[in-house]
């Protein structure tokens, strides 16, 4: 997958879209495959980047996988994560929803899931980290 469209319509088809409509996911990819352009996707999801709470994330993030790399680009930037090097990938549900955690050796990435079924998101994370 390389268009927004395409990487919008596989999250909606397995709600892992964070509840966006059409409109704004297909925004919020378009910005995503500008950053992380000639890149192909095998797997993406919408969630809140680096969040610790309400008033402490970074907003509605775009991420895609492709190979080993996590793609991710919210409102304040864009990022790369190789997932080889992760040392723990781990999902845990809360009150307000799943919360995915990346551990690796300088910091450790919060992904606020919603509702989503996070066993997919984990599951596509942990596949792609294995060496």
């Amino acid at each position: 997958m390389n268009t927004a469209i395409e990487l919008y319509h596989f999250t909606q088809k397995y709600g892992i879209n964070y509840n966006t409509n059409e409109n704004k996911g297909v925004l919020l990819f378009n910005r995503f495959v500008q950053v992380f352009a000639k890149t192909n996707f095998s797997f993406s999801f919408i969630g809140f980047h680096k969040y610790e709470g309400l008033k402490n994330q970074e907003g509605l993030t775009a991420y895609g996988i492709s190979g080993n790399i996590l793609y991710a680009l919210s409102k304040q930037r864009s990022y790369k994560y190789n997932l080889y090097q992760c040392k723990e990938i781990s999902g845990k549900k809360k009150l307000n929803g799943i919360r995915l955690s990346l551990v690796f050796d300088t910091e450790t990435v919060n992904i606020n899931l919603g509702f989503a079924d996070g066993n997919l998101v984990l599951a596509a994370l942990k596949q792609a980290g294995k060496k």
